[in-house]
């Protein structure tokens, strides 16, 4: 995909603007199904008042939010291979995990598609659906935005929701342990990420 180098995310950070914001809508657009757009509307919506400051870091939070799902509308068959094309195996540890692929492909894709060259960026997106043992603050906050946001309906989160604008590390583990919690439930293995993150936050061995 030929990137806009007049309206893209890059250009608007130089200003510390989020100007780009429309062109990218419309790029998501014709990547995600409508329910997929509107919760990564929802999650930029809940990063961009999570965000601490203003201007550049405000609104580079609030597109992490924004794209942290841009490969979500792929099949898993689909992101195998074009990880594969890029010449980037799945590894070992996430074989088995299938529903995680999608984060592999978005962090790949935030510079082929958006023209984002940001590692931070990058590692958030990458492990967002598990957590890992080091996190940064943005990490930690799209951890959490992405659970929280308003699209999402479940018994508890509006106590995650006041929790979060009231304590922020608080809030990610709870969060945390809540989502570990729910894949023990289910009979199913964590992710080694998630195992890394329980011991590092929540010192569980």
């Amino acid at each position: 995909m030929v990137i806009d180098k007049t309206r893209d995310f890059s250009t608007a950070m130089a200003h510390h603007t989020c100007d780009g914001l429309a062109s990218m809508i419309r790029r998501l657009e014709g990547l995600l199904e409508h329910d997929r757009l509107l919760h990564s509307l929802g999650t930029f919506h809940t990063m961009l008042l999570l965000a601490d400051g203003k201007g550049k870091e405000r609104c580079r939070a609030a597109v992490t939010g924004l794209v942290h799902d841009l490969a979500r509308g792929f099949s898993k068959p689909e992101i195998k291979r074009r990880l594969e094309a890029a010449g980037v195996a799945i590894a070992e540890e996430d074989l088995e995990f299938p529903k995680i692929w999608h984060a592999r492909l978005g962090a790949m894709m935030l510079q082929t598609v958006f023209g984002i060259d940001d590692p931070e960026m990058t590692r958030a997106v990458r492990i967002h659906p598990t957590g890992a043992a080091e996190m940064s603050d943005l990490a930690r906050r799209l951890f959490v935005a992405d659970y929280i946001e308003p699209t999402r309906n479940f018994e508890g989160v509006e106590d995650l929701r006041k929790l979060a604008f009231r304590d922020k590390d608080a809030a990610f583990k709870a969060v945390l342990k809540r989502k570990t919690d729910h894949v023990r439930r289910k009979g199913k293995p964590l992710h080694n990420d998630s195992i890394e993150a329980l011991k590092n936050y929540l010192q569980e061995e």
